[in-house]
């Protein structure tokens, strides 16, 4: 259970696989953009990747919550999976809605 918390590629979900590529990139973007300006700079070095992380912690976190909200052995009642459904929306609506296939 532990590695499907992880959002990754998977060959057998091509819904996950999409979303860790979707975020990947969206990682890659922002850390590309903010290291053009960190000019050898380690502590510009740092901020890039703080905000390449940035850009991306929040559709990781929903991804995991997904992940969870869905697991059979919790046995979440239908309210439980309600508020973690807002959670998952307000954490990374894109993330949601890649791996709900909307």
């Amino acid at each position: 259970m532990s590695e499907r918390l992880v959002l990754g590629y998977d060959a057998g979900d091509v819904h996950r696989t999409r979303a860790f590529t979707n975020l990947v990139a969206r990682a890659a973007e922002a850390y590309g953009l903010s290291l053009r300006r960190a000019d050898d700079d380690p502590d510009a070095a740092v901020e890039a990747m703080t905000h390449a992380l940035g850009a991306v912690a929040r559709g990781f976190a929903a991804a995991t919550l997904e992940t969870l909200a869905r697991h059979e052995v919790l046995a979440l009642s239908i309210e439980q999976e309600w508020y973690l459904d807002e959670l998952i929306v307000e954490l990374g609506l894109e993330a949601s809605a890649i791996l709900n296939a909307a």
